[in-house]
């Protein structure tokens, strides 16, 4: 190889790699530094873009605390099938509902938007929510379960009131996790096969 041609090699090579640099840094980040693994900020980091990249697709907003509202979000990323994300915005009497379903796969590309439903909640049901959510020890809980495996399912469960706190369980076949996400699920009316709830 000539000089030139290796000069234009590491030329183009950096290039590259300063590309992928600004397209990694320009994804939106949807979770503080730490907050998904603070043991790792390898694996910190990866969750965040593998979450975020997700919502971002939904075009979720990043939650954080807000004076006057109280914001819950539930995320079900399951490896083959549809993503979902289930929030609701409690603010003074008013519940709001927002569900959104891509088409894609929650361990591989998101897809397009399947199904939204955006739509008022009677209040009382959302406070029921709500005090299952303290109820369950929510503020208090592990911010990670167990260590991902190859085939199944994030539960991720945020909540923004006076402060902000994301709570992640890997395949969770039981406990607060699991019965908060169902609780959110069932918000929107949508069925799954008993196959497709991992």
């Amino acid at each position: 190889m000539s000089k030139h041609a290796a000069t234009l090699s590491i030329t183009l090579l950096l290039l590259l790699v300063s590309l992928c640099a600004v397209v990694v840094a320009g994804q939106k980040r949807y979770f503080p530094e730490g907050a998904l693994d603070a043991t790792s900020a390898g694996s910190d980091g990866f969750l965040n873009r593998w979450f975020s990249g997700q919502l971002e697709a939904m075009s979720e907003p990043a939650m954080k605390p807000a004076a006057g509202i109280r914001t819950y979000r539930f995320t079900w990323l399951r490896t083959f099938n549809h993503p979902v994300a289930v929030r609701i915005v409690i603010a003074r009497e008013h519940c709001m509902l927002h569900a959104t379903e891509l088409d894609g796969a929650g361990g591989y590309a998101p897809g397009k938007v399947y199904r939204r439903k955006v739509e008022a909640v009677d209040p009382g049901t959302c406070a029921r929510v709500e005090a299952f959510i303290r109820a369950s020890g929510f503020w208090d809980l592990p911010r990670c379960g167990q260590t991902q495996g190859e085939d199944g399912s994030e539960w991720i469960v945020e909540a923004a009131t006076t402060r902000y706190r994301v709570v992640s369980r890997w395949t969770p076949r039981a406990g607060p996790i699991r019965m908060i996400g169902q609780q959110l699920l069932a918000l929107t009316g949508w069925q799954y096969p008993a196959g497709e709830m991992y």
